[in-house]
């Protein structure tokens, strides 16, 4: 055994290891990345590794000899905490924690640290087995990646406010440029010269637009500040409150519209009504070519997981596009054929996520989509249905 190499092998403690079932894995092939030593039961240094002299900085003839308490600041052998591992060591067997030592040129490192009592047959107490690694690259890794999630927390919130405050901002002029076009198209009457009537129209339709726009960012920004206020929720009448918001134009273009069961869920059921009222106005007006639209909402369990579903036979999309869908503005459409600002899709994906659950599409181009969303299984991981 490598790590036994320059230890005292007379000593009672290198007996009670050498009887240990445990010793291969405690003794791991002197690893430089660890620091493991033997201590006797007065916390004297009693053997050493090269991982330990790597890590802690003291060779062989340094240390061996030395109680352990070196490795610990002023303030904590002040407050004897390097004695009290040792006792609770050997009440529990074991002792474990994260903490601060000290190298020998007097530095400091973050140390994953675990202390564990050694007995012999007659469950004497003779000694005790320290292995240590210095996690002090990980835990700055740890820091630098916390200081960019706040820094890009912060970001997002001011991005968010003036978001907010420019859609605000924008509400009172884009609905005067409509109502002035309006108030000219009347002022100017019967007489109206047909290519100036044409324009009129085009600055009214581009203001309603517009104004839609500034509704959806607006609702968007919204969203950033609200929590959800869950609660177990029928899915069900969400669904059947949202249809009969569309139900003149589902009865005109006589879609064809199939509920199943849903469950009953832990949501907020005003943000999981606008989920649903932006999956099925999509689903309505892409299904606007279709010779016999059809709409059915249901739900696959995968793994015990409830997946909900919208499908349609509409238009569909090609799936190379699939990654731009939830993102803001992006459409995968033309405007010409089919309205929209390209927010919605953003808005029912943040929803989701404020909910800890994940959505995705299945489509092809002429043969429908379907949109899948689970509820509260961020970092599981679900199989994705087929669909």
């Amino acid at each position: 055994m490598p790590v036994l190499a320059n230890a005292p092998y007379d000593s009672p403690l290198i007996d009670a290891l050498m009887d240990g079932e445990g010793i291969h894995q405690l003794m791991v092939d002197s690893r430089g990345d660890y620091a493991i030593f033997m201590l006797d039961p007065n916390g004297i240094v009693a053997s050493w590794n090269k991982g330990a002299e790597q890590i802690n900085g003291y060779s062989r003839d340094e240390i061996v000899g030395k109680h352990f308490s070196v490795f610990y600041s002023a303030e904590d052998r002040a407050r004897g905490k390097p004695e009290r591992e040792l006792v609770i060591a050997a009440r529990d067997g074991r002792f474990e924690e994260e903490g601060q030592r000290v190298r020998s040129n007097g530095s400091e490192f973050w140390a994953n640290v675990v202390i564990s009592a050694v007995r012999d047959r007659a469950d004497t107490l003779v000694g005790f087995v320290k292995v240590a690694r210095d996690l002090t690259e990980h835990r700055k890794q740890q820091e630098r990646a916390l200081a960019d999630a706040q820094a890009l927390k912060a970001v997002n919130a001011e991005l968010e406010s003036f978001t907010y405050s420019v859609s605000h901002d924008l509400r009172a002029p884009i609905r005067q440029i409509e109502g002035f076009a309006k108030i000219l198209e009347e002022h100017l009457g019967v007489d109206l010269d047909p290519q100036v009537e044409h324009y009129l129209h085009r600055i009214q339709e581009g203001s309603k637009q517009m104004g839609r726009l500034v509704d959806d960012l607006l609702h968007l920004a919204q969203l950033g500040r609200q929590d959800a206020k869950p609660r177990v929720t029928p899915l069900n009448a969400l669904v059947e409150e949202v249809l009969t918001d569309l139900r003149a134009e589902i009865l005109e273009r006589a879609i064809e519209v199939r509920l199943g069961p849903l469950p009953a869920l832990e949501c907020d059921p005003g943000l999981l009504k606008v989920v649903f009222t932006n999956l099925l106005s999509n689903a309505v007006k892409y299904t606007r070519r279709c010779e016999h639209p059809q709409i059915e909402i249901g739900q696959i369990v995968t793994d015990g997981i409830p997946v909900i579903y919208v499908r349609d036979n509409g238009i569909g999309f090609d799936m190379k596009y699939v990654d731009k869908l939830f993102g803001v503005f992006q459409r995968l459409h033309r405007t010409e054929d089919f309205e929209g600002a390209g927010v919605g899709l953003a808005i029912v994906s943040r929803i989701i996520r404020k909910h800890k659950g994940t959505i995705w599409a299945e489509a092809r181009p002429d043969n429908g989509a379907t949109f899948f969303f689970t509820l509260g299984t961020e970092g599981q991981d679900a199989a994705t249905p087929s669909g």
